[in-house]
């Protein structure tokens, strides 16, 4: 079973849930598991400064004693559930997500092609030239990623369980990349990883425009992105969906209390 009926569109901003931002980096997971029971959804969120962590990132030597650096500098650290590896989200950053009931692997391309193209078609609609690829040396680097003009201005990654697929990704507002791209070295260089990064294959989309977009305009052009491909329908995050992610939170807080 694919799409349901209408995705629900659904927003966390500080304008409308700033009290609840801290649960961002495990909203869209909780979302997810209600589309997998059939109602679909596409969400878009603000964030307090985190850290989030990938599968390969968990296998570093040292990863639980730079994951606590990072803590010390202000940037919590979380797992994400699907592929991808070290990110830095906060105030300057715009998360999106999509999730459809899925239990299929070898929908794993298309899932990213249905489930980015409206950020992709967002991007467009401001008068950027995006397009799904890669950005070698970029940090979390990956095939299925938002660039422009070849660099990065958006990480995507996807997980499939528990019923759902889950295609989320972060839209860089006006992060500086060099100053992030420097900090997510040092975390890799404290735990024990040789990867490289380079500054330069990421960008953002207030150097793209030469402006800083406001949230309410982007938030905008997602909805008008998405609603490019998929049937939406504007609809609020429910109380129980709240509760499953306060629940998720400190299950996905890295590294947990009895790791030395």
């Amino acid at each position: 079973m694919e799409d349901a009926g209408p995705y629900r569109w659904l927003s966390a901003t500080a304008a409308n849930h700033g009290e609840q931002l801290h649960l961002s980096p495990v909203l869209a997971e909780a979302i997810a598991v209600t589309a997998a029971g059939g109602e679909p959804a596409v969400v878009v969120r603000e964030q307090h400064r985190y850290l989030l962590l990938g599968p390969q990132d968990r296998r570093l030597p040292h990863i639980a004693a730079a994951a606590r650096a990072a803590e010390a500098d202000g940037w919590p650290a979380y797992i994400r559930i699907g592929g991808g590896s070290a990110v830095l989200l906060d105030e300057n950053t715009l998360s999106f997500g999509a999730a459809r009931p899925c239990r299929d692997l070898t929908t794993l391309v298309k899932n990213f092609h249905d489930l980015a193209a409206g950020a992709v078609a967002a991007l467009r609609r401001l008068g950027l030239p995006a397009e799904f690829g890669a950005a070698p040396g970029s940090y979390c680097e990956g095939p299925y990623d938002i660039v422009v003009r070849g660099q990065k201005v958006a990480g995507v990654a996807q997980a499939i369980r528990q019923g759902f697929t889950l295609v989320s990704g972060m839209l860089v507002v006006q992060q500086d990349p060099v100053a992030i791209t420097d900090r997510i070295q040092r975390l890799y260089r404290e735990a024990g990883s040789t990867q490289k990064l380079s500054a330069s294959a990421v960008t953002s989309v207030a150097q793209l425009l030469g402006r800083v977009p406001g949230t309410a305009e982007l938030v905008g052009a997602l909805r008008a992105g998405y609603a490019e491909t998929l049937a939406l329908a504007d609809d609020d995050i429910r109380p129980d969906e709240w509760a499953r992610a306060e629940a998720l939170l400190p299950q996905r807080r890295f590294p947990p209390p009895n790791l030395p």
